[in-house]
């Protein structure tokens, strides 16, 4: 797969959405649960998941990532990423081999791009997948709101429903909606289980449809594992996460944009 296939999976596949101008929740105690089926409001929703770790939720995270990408011809496209990732809001992607120097770094809603130690991009973005599985638990109600109203989520629909034999919140669409973008919320576990995605590029409509499995306890924090994603109906992506560490010190400034080229490749 190319570099610049690579970014394009990057920045639209596995998750950033560009938009214009310390317990164990495993184990916590049934009253938890009981709590959480009386939300009504995406910011109950939101307020529930920031509080299931009382603050205490993981710091950093670095992981190997092993990539597919599945072609319309059926053929599949391997790749490596390392990544980088300080809650909340900052995200750092190197392409393996990482001597070629490319990849992305996310702070906040600002996503840089490179291509061999060159940057190639700089727009706005929200990443779904960072905001609802790392973000939500450290960062202030009131950004992981914006968050959602910039990816077009209409926090006026909340119901309850079921996802894979698991009870959920639904955020974003009513009963039998199933392209509007909407996030899937476990209701005793509180953590995102799927993502849709509607968006207009030229005159067709894509519709993502992301779901986020294999939850591990990594450090006493629930961590997903494999992200697969489907376009349109069809599976275009599947990432799964490895050698996942938490809570380690990441290097100096290994977010800093300007320093892309002098960050030394992953151990």
């Amino acid at each position: 797969m190319t570099r610049v296939g690579l970014l394009s999976a990057a920045l639209i596949v596995a998750g950033c959405s560009y938009f214009p101008g310390q317990s164990n929740p495993a184990s916590q105690p049934a009253s938890s649960a009981a709590g959480a089926s009386k939300i009504t409001s995406a910011s109950g929703l939101i307020k529930a998941m920031h509080d299931r770790y009382g603050g205490k939720y993981l710091k950093t995270l670095t992981f190997l990532q092993n990539n597919i990408a599945y072609t319309t011809t059926g053929q599949e496209q391997k790749s490596q990423w390392y990544e980088h990732l300080q809650a909340p809001g900052k995200l750092r992607i190197a392409f393996l081999p990482a001597a070629q120097k490319s990849g992305l770094v996310q702070v906040d809603d600002r996503v840089a791009s490179f291509d061999n130690g060159i940057r190639v991009d700089f727009r706005p973005s929200v990443n779904p997948l960072l905001l609802l599985t790392v973000d939500v638990y450290t960062a202030p109600q009131a950004a992981i709101l914006k968050g959602l109203d910039s990816l077009g989520v209409n926090a006026e629909f909340v119901r309850m429903d079921e996802w894979e034999g698991r009870p959920v919140y639904v955020v974003g669409a009513t009963v039998g909606d199933t392209t509007s973008t909407q996030l899937w919320v476990d209701r005793e576990r509180l953590h995102l289980l799927r993502f849709i995605q509607r968006d207009r590029r030229g005159d067709r409509t894509i519709v993502s449809d992301m779901r986020i499995r294999g939850y591990r306890e990594i450090g006493g924090y629930q961590v997903p594992t494999e992200v697969l994603v489907y376009r349109n109906g069809r599976p275009v992506w599947r990432e799964q996460r490895t050698d996942i560490r938490a809570n380690i010190e990441l290097p100096a400034d290994v977010f800093d944009q300007a320093l892309w080229r002098e960050i030394p490749p992953p151990n």
